[in-house]
């Protein structure tokens, strides 16, 4: 092919061609063959073809799972650091193994693979898995664990309070000779029904003077214990009193109603917030998307951990943020905009009533004459003032996406009162 041949063809293509055929190599003759069978009009029905077969063939192929294999290699060694020295290479070698002091890995003499750290960690032998998850299961229906410090059973933890319990749950936790049929080996079910089935679980947790001064944390258990509710669990509680929140299970996370401009100190990239519609601002807030460090304020002021590094045990607090969140917060407004309407609604025609149906719906258990009158005094002082600024009930009526009937003095009043009861702290207690 001359050079005037040539022209129009690619610049590439051109300058292969001005080679001899045996000069060139596999990828230039490879190069001449595509550009040949792409642009000879007699083989472009068997071109197009070809590429539709390969895509088909590509699709396939991605469709086909793949497991991911590391192979093995010769492990390095490691030696002991005369003065943290990682250039000496004269002092001895240390082998794979686990802690000396609790057990020694059997492996016939070959080098310790993390298969037979696995093996170890579950093993009858080795009782300290069993220890630390019975610990932290026992921490979440108690409030605190037998040892205080569920990071750490070792010596910079707490001494568990009662170390035979402690020994006997991990026992039941993992033997299975303790049955006949083997259906107590690592089963959670198991523990969680002879936790919750125990004398000690289903005390009540009224106190006394006397179980104050002699044990005033509880750590003896004399009592069943109080606390306050994970972050999560508050926000859930509102909704399902309301009769709004959503028992659909999975899926992606919502974004629930968050003050405007929040994440406008976050950069690379800068982030924009829109709230969820629908059912989706209903959703348990196990569901709620957030940043990193930037996770919803709610869940911040109820001491919900950023998730920068991974925590074992939440501290909770008590803090007048939590209870201005409680009252402002428009998740928490509006569903006492909607459990005002239900309260009115199945409540009865007279307000003692309504109000009795209100604190069991919300606490399971009837007013008292204090609360009784407290709360009557709040709804007759809310109805006078919305009954003369109508715009005010307008405006608390308005919050939120739930359905609304048209504003009302005796609805806007209702709502306060609603809010005061999501607001007690026996609501967001576990007692």
């Amino acid at each position: 092919m001359t050079v005037a041949a040539g022209r129009g063809l690619p610049p590439d293509l051109a300058k292969i061609l001005r080679r001899q055929e045996d000069e060139r190599s596999p990828e230039q003759k490879e190069a001449v063959l595509d550009f040949f069978e792409f642009s000879t009009p007699e083989l472009q029905p068997a071109y197009m073809r070809l590429a539709h077969l390969r895509a088909e063939r590509d699709l396939l192929y991605a469709a086909i799972p793949r497991v991911v294999l590391t192979e093995s290699t010769r492990p390095r060694i490691t030696r002991v650091l005369p003065r943290a020295n990682w250039m000496d290479e004269t002092h001895e070698i240390v082998e794979p193994a686990v802690p000396a002091f609790l057990a020694k890995l059997e492996t016939d003499g070959r080098r310790a693979t993390r298969l037979d750290l696995a093996n170890w960690l579950v093993s009858p032998q080795n009782p300290l898995t069993a220890r630390a998850f019975v610990n932290r299961l026992w921490r979440e229906f108690f409030g605190t664990g037998l040892s205080k410090v569920l990071e750490d059973l070792g010596s910079q933890g707490e001494w568990p309070v009662n170390p035979e319990l402690l020994d006997w749950l991990a026992a039941e936790f993992m033997h299975p000779e303790w049955n006949a049929t083997g259906a107590h080996d690592w089963d959670v079910r198991h523990m969680i029904r002879t936790i919750v089935t125990s004398h000690t679980y289903r005390q009540s947790s009224m106190s006394s003077a006397q179980i104050d001064e002699r044990d005033p944390d509880n750590r003896l258990l004399a009592r069943q214990n109080r606390y306050r509710v994970d972050a999560e669990i508050v926000h859930d509680i509102a909704l399902s009193v309301a009769g709004l929140l959503a028992e659909q299970f999975g899926g992606p996370s919502v974004r629930p109603y968050e003050p405007e401009g929040y994440l406008a100190a976050m950069n690379f990239p800068k982030r924009e917030y829109s709230a969820s519609r629908g059912a989706d601002l209903y959703r348990r807030a196990l569901y709620t998307e957030w940043q990193r460090t930037f996770l919803h304020p709610t869940l911040l002021t109820f001491d919900a951990p950023t998730r920068e590094e991974c925590t074992v045990n939440r501290v909770s607090s008590n803090t007048p943020l939590q209870a201005l969140d409680l009252m402002n917060d428009p998740i928490f407004v509006e569903s006492a905009r909607v459990f005002a309407e239900n309260i009115v609604r199945q409540g009865g025609p007279v307000f003692d009533r309504q109000l009795d149906w209100a604190f069991e719906r919300a606490l399971n258990r009837a007013p008292g004459t204090e609360e009784r009158q407290i709360m009557k005094e709040l709804y007759r002082q809310n109805l006078a003032r919305f009954r003369g600024s109508p715009e005010s009930a307008a405006q608390l009526m308005s919050v939120g996406e739930a359905p609304h009937p048209a504003a009302q003095p005796e609805a806007a009043a209702m709502t306060l009162v609603a809010r005061a009861i999501l607001n007690l702290h026996e609501t967001i207690t576990r007692n």
